[in-house]
């Protein structure tokens, strides 16, 4: 269970911090919102509470930003994509667990892992 409204009112001191008031400072539409509605309210919600842990995320990009001069003061804000880390595996561990997923039925995939015999 999380609360939204302690959320809000530890974000936003001293505002409204209600469904409609949060919906306007964050731009989200409830046009759809004609009268109360359990359901509607809690997707409307559900928009508001992304917003409070802030914000949605616009793409879903791996590759590693690097600044460059050229670029403004926010381009160069941006998080830089996680290095990936040196695999700590042993050659001998990659080979059991190759073994081991040899051994698995994979019925989710129609059986492509299953066992001869």
């Amino acid at each position: 269970m999380v609360d939204t409204p302690l959320l809000a009112r530890r974000k936003h001191a001293g505002k409204a911090n209600n469904l409609d008031a949060l919906c306007n400072r964050y731009g989200i539409d409830r046009s759809r919102r004609t009268k109360h509605g359990a359901l509607l309210d809690a997707q409307i919600l559900a928009e508001v509470y992304v917003e409070l842990l802030g914000g949605k995320q616009i793409s879903f990009d791996l590759a590693p930003v690097i600044a460059t001069p050229a670029q403004s003061a926010a381009d160069a804000a941006r998080p830089v994509a996680p290095r990936m880390f040196k695999t700590r595996l042993t050659d001998a561990e990659r080979e059991r667990h190759a073994a081991l997923i040899d051994t698995l039925e994979d019925t989710s995939l129609g059986g492509l892992h299953q066992r001869d015999g």
